[in-house]
């Protein structure tokens, strides 16, 4: 089987949306990978745009919901990645209230927890490499050490932190 030229940047795009959702700087950036101009990667985004294909609230939000319901990630980090995604804040923020509306934070830092021990925390050392992976995660300091410290073994050194 030959591969198929592709010398339009337009259906190409809709090959690449038809299996998920991307924003329309993954689009561009893919395209422009691909080879096609600059010129004719503007009119297909265009393009898809005004038909409705790209839709960059619709990705945040599928993306907010991938990034609550499966990479259990906090609020924070999933609003920054939003913002590289070139989504304006107000629309990131929208996506990620709906996104998290029937998530307790607490509940999502305890999955998270599960998934990272084995056993209670044992050092302070491992208790900061968690504390730090959990704030990357994008969760609240103030969350993070509540969660942290009901997983330690009961010793007074944990208690001053």
């Amino acid at each position: 089987m030959t591969p198929r030229p592709q010398t339009d940047p337009y259906v190409t795009g809709l090959r690449m949306l038809a299996r998920r959702e991307l924003f329309s700087i993954q689009i561009r950036e893919r395209l422009v990978r691909k080879g096609f101009t600059e010129n004719s990667v503007d009119d297909a985004i265009y393009r898809l745009c005004l038909e409705g294909a790209i839709d960059d609230r619709r990705a945040a939000g599928a993306y907010a919901r991938y990034a609550a319901e499966i990479k259990l990630r906090g609020r924070r980090r999933t609003l920054r990645e939003l913002g590289e995604f070139g989504v304006n804040t107000n629309d990131a923020q929208e996506a990620i209230s709906e996104a998290y509306a029937g998530v307790s934070e607490a509940a999502l830092l305890s999955r998270v927890l599960c998934r990272r021990l084995t056993g209670p925390i044992e050092t302070q050392a491992q208790f900061r490499r968690l504390y730090g992976a959990l704030l990357r995660q994008g969760f609240e300091a103030s969350a993070v050490v509540v969660a942290l410290k009901s997983k330690t073994a009961l010793t007074p050194q944990f208690n001053d932190e």
